[in-house]
């Protein structure tokens, strides 16, 4: 197999963890199905007392966050293996392009392995709840830093791999040319379902802002009814409390292992993904679900990244849209259709092969092959 250098927070190689590693994983695959050999070069976050200091004493995007001797490292590691690709796992390693471009020159060609543009959820944390952020972070000052590092990173990237199709665009956005898009992949591992009528359930990292404002704005609009409830999986605890105190069609059920969630979800009539803003990255708990044979109703905002057809589950438009469609799907007892659906939804999404052909495609055409 030829080789790669990936290059990644070794906090992202984790098997365990939430989306990042999810994507991770995903993209470590691919590349194998492009039959690349992926020669992971990992980094610990820099805990050197001066870059501690100036995180503390005057944060700036993207800057002091890795030791630049990593950038000798993936020099070494390229130039050993003879590697003519180098993947940048998530945009923290973005801030080492420019050097490792200058140290490799022509013997290899830098990609960037998005999980979504940095400052989209910069953004939504601002519009949607300003007080969720750290003030230095709501100065013109860091907004201003932070699109101007973008901008400039993508100057040194010779391509970059997208998550969902609207990543395509604010990539363009920002001066990215050679651009890949792979659909999400939906791993299928079904429950023995057995929901409960009445019961929806979502799950949420309930500090996450658009999580935090769909949950609320769905349940603003469930709580109009009496007949269905919303089982709501995630933490911290006492924001899940603090919901459950605030609306009467919450449920909150805590954080759960792994077990514990399967044994939760098969009692669900359906997944329910409230995002009603253009979050960054893509919803990786939409692929598990549908992976579970769990109906999702969601948004398009909700859905990105995935392919999707509105004939076999519909997206709702609006906060009213989605509660109506879940309180349909939890009381009309014909689970086995929305099973069929989902799994019909499921079967759309590309197998490892067909990402791993599509990258390897994108690549031969960098390459100029």
């Amino acid at each position: 197999m030829t080789p790669a250098i990936f290059v990644s927070n070794t906090n992202y190689l984790f098997t365990s963890g939430g989306g990042v590693q999810w994507c991770t994983r995903d993209y470590l695959e691919t590349i194998a199905a492009a039959g690349l050999q992926a020669i992971v070069s990992a980094y610990d976050n820099d805990q050197r007392f001066l870059s501690r200091f100036r995180r503390k004493l005057r944060p700036r995007p993207f800057t002091d966050l890795i030791n630049p001797t990593t950038v000798s490292k993936i020099v070494a590691e390229q130039k050993a293996s003879a590697a003519r690709w180098i993947f940048l796992n998530n945009s923290e390693p973005l801030a080492l392009a420019a050097a490792i471009k200058i140290a490799v020159g022509q013997e290899a060609r830098v990609i960037y392995l998005s999980h979504g543009v940095e400052s989209t959820d910069q953004l939504n944390d601002l519009r949607l709840d300003v007080g969720s952020i750290p003030p230095n972070r709501r100065q013109p000052a860091w907004i201003g830093r932070l699109f101007l590092a973008e901008l400039e990173q993508r100057r040194q990237l010779d391509g970059v791999v997208c998550v969902s199709e609207e990543d395509v665009l604010f990539e363009r956005w920002l001066g990215s040319e050679n651009l890949c898009f792979l659909p999400r992949s939906v791993r299928q591992e079904f429950l023995d379902l057995r929901p409960v009528l009445g019961r929806v359930g979502t799950v949420g990292t309930l500090s996450h802002i658009p999580n935090l404002d769909g949950i609320r704005r769905l349940a603003v609009e469930l709580d109009r009814q009496t007949t269905v409830r919303l089982r709501l999986v995630g933490g911290p605890p006492t924001a899940g409390e603090k919901l459950a105190r605030e609306f009467r069609s919450i449920e909150y059920v805590g954080q759960l292992d792994d077990a514990a969630l399967k044994k939760e979800a098969a009692t669900w009539c359906a997944f329910v993904n409230p995002i009603f803003c253009q979050a960054r990255g893509i919803s990786t708990k939409v692929a598990t679900a549908l992976g579970w044979g769990l109906p999702v109703l969601t948004t398009a905002q909700g859905s990105r990244g995935y392919r999707w057809n509105d004939a076999v589950l519909p997206r709702s438009q609006s906060p009213k849209e989605l509660a109506e469609l879940s309180i349909h799907v939890a009381s009309d007892g014909d689970q086995k259709n929305w099973r069929a659906r989902a799994t019909q939804l499921s079967q759309l999404a590309p197998d490892l092969r067909e990402a791993g052909r599509a990258l390897k495609d994108f690549l031969s055409r960098l390459a100029g092959e």
